[in-house]
């Protein structure tokens, strides 16, 4: 989780009563919504990946634990990088929807790349640069649209609706395995 204050206001806003000082931004919930719809996609095909590469195109374990890795650790870094640009060109919308763009790209890209390897590792890593950019804009909206007292409420909601889609992501995708005897290519 990432505070940004840049642009906030700096006069306090006035007193709320009732259950009004409670609601969730509606950025929130948009910005949930979305994590949730892109965690599902996302965990559908990082939760049959490893069984797809390794029985379904021969990589060796190390081979599939090498490239996830890389992956992983390539997101870090442009992790750094999304927040930067978001932070100095002050787009953290701009750049947050790029990352999940991306992200969603990355879902034609696993369709056209068939059995391919490179072509499966080029989509995956267009997944995780995406993840890698959204993250910290995406963590700045969030904190930007709540009011400071808030904050608390505003990361819960957004981290429960985007958990609630990296658990659903595994059911559809075994569901979908199942029910299609393991056709791969319909998770993708």
């Amino acid at each position: 989780m990432y505070l940004a204050t840049t642009g906030r206001r700096d006069t306090p806003a006035p007193p709320r009563s009732g259950g009004a000082g409670r609601r969730v931004p509606g950025t929130v919930l948009a910005l949930g919504t979305v994590s949730l719809v892109t965690d599902v996609s996302s965990e559908m095909v990082t939760a049959v990946l490893p069984l797809y590469l390794v029985l379904g195109l021969g990589l060796s374990p190390l081979q599939f634990g090498f490239l996830d890795g890389l992956f992983n650790g390539a997101a870090a870094i442009v992790r750094l990088l999304g927040g930067y640009a978001a932070d100095h060109g002050r787009g953290h919308k701009r750049v947050a929807g790029l990352g999940y763009a991306l992200s969603a790209l990355s879902r034609i890209g696993l369709l056209l790349a068939g059995g391919a390897t490179a072509g499966i590792a080029a989509a995956l890593a267009t997944d995780r640069v995406g993840k890698g950019i959204r993250t910290a804009p995406r963590d700045a909206l969030i904190t930007l649209s709540s009011p400071p007292e808030a904050l608390g409420r505003s990361f819960g909601v957004h981290r429960a609706m985007d958990t609630t889609g990296a658990l659903l992501g595994p059911l559809a995708a075994f569901a979908l395995l199942w029910a299609t005897a393991d056709a791969y290519d319909a998770v993708f």
